[in-house]
């Protein structure tokens, strides 16, 4: 037998586990787009007049990934990616929504970055690395 090491993602609200088939970890098409366009808006100032220091630090993040229990997600209108618990429960898993996340246009304008180091450093909020099972 080998030992499997299982990813454990968090609700971002009540910040209980979230097993397979209760939740996801998604991202809002909204923020995306807010992001890009003033990532675009930045690199047009910036050609032109240069940016003062106060707009460099009030751009916004990226857009944030967030995990949540089904019962415990927001209502966002049906503008989010979503992407299942089960689909990053393990490592190869979360490596193969990750190929396919890279095929998206906007991946890049987005926190999964974060989403990946939290979990490879076992400190992450959203994904973790915390439990280990046998495999036959």
């Amino acid at each position: 037998m080998t030992a499997i090491e299982l990813l454990v993602v968090f609700c971002d609200a009540c910040r209980k586990p979230i097993a397979d088939g209760d939740g996801y970890l998604h991202v809002d098409h909204r923020k995306i787009a807010e992001y890009r366009e003033h990532q675009a808006a930045s690199r047009d100032a910036v050609e032109v007049v240069g940016v003062s220091l106060a707009e460099f630090l009030a751009a916004p993040d990226p857009a944030r990934w967030q995990a949540h229990h089904t019962v415990c997600a927001p209502d966002d209108g049906g503008a989010s990616y979503d992407v299942p618990v089960a689909q990053v429960r393990t490592w190869p898993r979360l490596a193969s929504t990750t190929a396919r996340l890279m095929g998206k246009t906007w991946l890049q304008h987005t926190d999964w970055d974060a989403v990946l180091e939290g979990a490879a450093s076992a400190g992450g909020r959203r994904v973790s690395r915390t439990a280990l099972r046998e495999a036959s």
